[in-house]
């Protein structure tokens, strides 16, 4: 856990912008994961600001989603409010413990905790946000309430993005080992090839 700007006491007042980051993924091999929030004043300030590194049993980004929003909930005071642009998230945040404790949620352990953390949060503080946008989308593009995205929206989700990655690279697999993971498949799937077309003109 990093702060980029700690508030008084460690707890914060505002607009909670959350992200989680998955690079080199889908593989677990290589794939690391970071998490960020970002609190907003009314005016648009930043008052909190935070990225860390996910817990080795977090291995994919709806995961790191959650935990970046367990960590956000866990610095707010009563009041604020929170824009997640994982919408599974959102969901999970809204059913409570009885998404959490369900037989088929594989992120049941981390749901638990974002049950707990937000069971006094009114589910409208918590909205879904469309990520990746752009300038023009601003006054167009709609969040989960029906309101439109706003410059303030845009600028807090492009903050958490860029703080959460800052987070994978702390634990990030050096380069030059991803590439040589990548050649050491790559050569795999060319022997495959060979294989199966060797063993299809045997059978011929």
């Amino acid at each position: 856990f990093h702060w980029v700007l700690r508030p008084p006491d460690g707890l914060a007042m505002g607009k909670f912008y959350t992200d989680g980051s998955l690079l080199d993924g889908p593989s677990k091999l290589l794939g690391r994961c970071g998490w960020s929030f970002v609190a907003l004043s009314r005016e648009g300030f930043v008052v909190a600001a935070a990225y860390g590194v996910t817990p080795p049993w977090i291995t994919c980004c709806p995961g790191a989603e959650a935990w970046a929003a367990l960590q956000a909930a866990n610095t707010s005071l009563p009041g604020s409010t929170f824009r997640i642009d994982c919408e599974p998230c959102v969901k999970a945040i809204h059913l409570g413990m009885a998404r959490a404790t369900r037989d088929s949620n594989p992120l049941a352990r981390v749901h638990r905790l974002l049950a707990i953390a937000f069971d006094d949060t009114p589910n409208d503080s918590v909205v879904w946000m469309p990520s990746h946008t752009s300038a023009l989308d601003v006054g167009v593009r709609r969040l989960g309430d029906g309101s439109f995205l706003s410059a303030m929206d845009r600028y807090g989700n492009e903050e958490a993005d860029k703080w959460a990655k800052f987070g994978v690279e702390e634990h990030r697999v050096p380069q030059h080992i991803r590439l040589r993971v990548k050649e050491a498949h790559s050569m795999v799937w060319r022997t495959a090839k060979w294989i199966g077309a060797a063993l299809s003109l045997i059978h011929i």
